[in-house]
């Protein structure tokens, strides 16, 4: 996309400022989850920023509902032999530092918080069945059926089912939750 007032660009997400000084602004729609040191990413979006430039991000969080299918998909995450178990313990407490660095890494760049919230999103899907479709056909744990296998994805899919008594009913409504975050760069910034 180009016009006068507004591109979008493909490229490293993860260092915008050296690509893009003095940016009016960036805007980020559920991708910080997915890149590595989202916190420092965050800072680097921030110091791209021109004097009195925005930032606007909304992510999934390490956790976005207490009950509901994607809580299962996270239970069923960490219900593994013990090896992995470890392994998935490492990667959620590694998941929950750089959230709980956010925004503060940050507005070290010189930005002011406008907002810091948790907005609750209402999901209809047609059956829990079509939510598993999505999900692992085109969604977050697609490379997880890449990665390990149609065998090991059937298994998981009746541990899953188990928790429905009538997976082909419908619909299911849930109500996950997003961050957003919202920053300023000062108008003194350099």
């Amino acid at each position: 996309m180009h016009s006068d007032r507004a591109r979008a660009e493909v490229g490293d997400a993860c260092d915008l400022a050296s690509r893009f000084p003095d940016a009016a602004g960036v805007i980020s729609l559920f991708g910080l989850q997915q890149l590595p040191q989202a916190h420092l990413t965050l800072a680097n979006w921030v110091s791209t920023l021109a004097p009195g430039g925005m930032l606007a991000v909304t992510f999934w969080p390490s956790q976005v509902e207490q009950q509901g299918p994607w809580q299962r998909l996270a239970d069923l995450s960490t219900n593994k032999p013990k090896a992995s178990a470890k392994s998935s313990h490492k990667q959620s407490v590694k998941a929950i530092h750089w959230e709980e660095q956010l925004p503060e890494v940050a507005l070290k760049e010189g930005g002011m918080l406008l907002a810091d919230e948790q907005p609750t999103f209402a999901m209809r899907w047609r059956s829990i069945e079509e939510f598993w479709q999505v999900m692992t056909e085109a969604g977050p744990w697609h490379a997880r059926l890449l990665q390990m296998g149609n065998d090991h994805m059937a298994l998981l899919r009746q541990q899953f089912m188990a928790g429905y008594p009538c997976p082909e009913h419908g619909p299911i409504e849930h109500f996950p939750h997003a961050r957003l975050i919202m920053i300023q760069q000062s108008l003194a910034a350099l």
